[in-house]
């Protein structure tokens, strides 16, 4: 009906500046036949949407719009699917049930992971990983199978990153049913610390690898901790620290990152790579200090200021802090792992005899867990505080060959090594030292740990002895002398 006004008025208007003598609409019938033809329009417009052109191509059903991007909840957490019954008696079907519902109770004990509820999972029992992912907001299935006879039985367990497709790993266990609930728990355990295990390694090869723009403060927060831990140097503390503080300028009451930004600050200090020790361990406790205050029942967040604390020289709230923290988390290994560092530091020869099992049987659970090397030094500490110089050698031995950037572990392999005997072998190890960290001093190192002695007795003495004897420095006694 427009089109047709349109195209009258046009001819009206044309008709007068042109011909005015044959000027449209001037007569009635001309009027008249204008009615018509608009009736008709009108009546053509009322029509044509209950007979559309029949000779038009065929509607386009809508393609599938790609999924968004993975959200932080989703990128840390795991769907765990009933164990498929291979046992073909239909009352290992509860059995592997209730092993499914086991190993998420155990998954739960995993610190920054989120489980989905196993009644909410099993009912996806034989769908497409693919769909379990998406309609459960989860990156990472396990799923597997179970298998009874003649008093054994066996688990297969499998991780799958959903969001390719790929097979994180993938591990079979077998038990003799000796207590079928007990067996259970075992299995269930030994999944859970596995799968805590390689999900830290997937994330943390994942967000090294992501550069930081555009990340969410949880990102950010990781890759911080991440690219610290696998990096070890002075340029990746102040990469560490930046990411950090964008994480606190998205997120200004993010607990976490408030926490590993003093758990940064003191390993620079630690380490030997802080402009002023003083100022950046003070910012250090105010961060951690901060982030207890946002949130006071954080298992990851206790972890972290118990081994700040610990590095501070406040050992006994440390212990107490990690203590507390693996009852609330207990398949937190990394918090296994500091809670037998403070053990170990300068305590009983009861608490040391903890502390070195503990450890110990973290690398027998959990050999492919990241902090690895680190319980190695922790051991290496530990035993150098009890005087055993040669397993104390061996440890800080594994500690480098893992982590050849690690400079601590060049200065206890260096320690033990001097007071063994080796020399050359102690020069050796601090000149490594100096090659992984220029800045490194052992005279500085020395100070530090005076400087945080008031809650560890002779530590200093043990953890520099070697030192000593192989010349690097001089006698504890000479310089308080001096």
């Amino acid at each position: 009906m427009g089109a047709y006004l349109f195209a009258l008025l046009l001819l009206v208007a044309l008709g007068w500046l042109v011909r005015p003598e044959l000027a449209l609409l001037t007569s009635g019938w001309q009027q008249a036949l204008a009615l018509v033809g608009l009736l008709t329009s009108g009546v053509l417009t009322w029509l044509w949407p209950a007979y559309p052109a029949s000779a038009g191509p065929a509607p386009v059903e809508p393609t599938e719009v790609a999924a968004p991007p993975l959200s932080d909840a989703a990128q840390a957490s795991i769907a765990v699917l009933p164990l498929e019954n291979l046992s073909g008696i239909a009352e290992d079907g509860v059995v592997a049930q209730g092993f499914s519902a086991e190993i998420v109770r155990a998954l739960s004990g995993v610190p920054d992971l989120r489980i989905v509820p196993f009644l909410q999972s099993a009912s996806y029992a034989g769908r497409m990983l693919s769909d379990v992912a998406r309609e459960l907001n989860v990156r990472y299935v396990l799923a597997g199978s179970l298998q009874r006879a003649e008093g054994r039985i066996r688990v297969i367990a499998t991780l799958t990153d959903a969001a390719n497709g790929q097979q994180a790993w993938s591990e079979s266990y077998e038990r003799n049913i000796d207590d079928l609930f007990q067996v259970q728990r075992e299995l269930a355990e030994a999944i859970a610390i596995e799968t805590g295990s390689r999900y830290l390694n997937i994330v943390s090869d994942d967000l090294c690898r992501q550069a930081p723009q555009g990340l969410s403060a949880w990102s950010l927060t990781h890759k911080a901790l991440t690219f610290w831990t696998v990096s070890y140097t002075r340029e990746a503390s102040v990469d560490a620290i930046g990411w950090l503080e964008q994480a606190l300028a998205l997120e200004p009451d993010n607990a976490m990152a408030h926490v590993l930004l003093g758990f940064v600050l003191n390993q620079r200090v630690v380490n030997s790579f802080a402009e002023d020790a003083m100022a950046e361990n003070r910012r250090a406790l105010a961060e951690v200090d901060a982030a207890l205050r946002l949130a006071p029942r954080d298992a990851t967040v206790m972890e972290y200021a118990s081994l700040v604390w610990l590095n501070c020289g406040s050992r006994n709230k440390a212990l107490q802090t990690a203590r507390r923290v693996v009852a609330l988390s207990p398949f937190n290994m990394v918090a296994w792992g500091y809670l037998g560092c403070a053990l170990t530091w300068s305590g009983t020869d009861e608490e040391r005899a903890e502390g070195l099992a503990i450890l110990q049987r973290l690398l027998k659970v959990a050999p492919n867990h990241p902090s690895f090397p680190f319980w190695h030094y922790f051991l290496s500490f530990g035993h150098t505080e009890g005087g055993d110089y040669r397993a104390a050698r061996q440890h800080a031995q594994t500690a480098v060959d893992v982590h050849p950037g690690f400079c601590l572990g060049w200065v206890l392999l260096a320690n033990a090594a001097g007071a063994l005997g080796d020399e050359e072998g102690a020069r050796l190890a601090i000149a490594n030292a100096q090659h992984a960290n220029p800045r490194f001093e052992v005279e500085g190192f020395r100070r530090y740990l005076l400087a945080i002695s008031r809650e560890v007795g002779d530590s200093v003495r043990k953890q520099t002895h070697g030192l000593v004897k192989a010349g690097l420095l001089t006698p504890l006694s000479e310089v308080n002398a001096a």
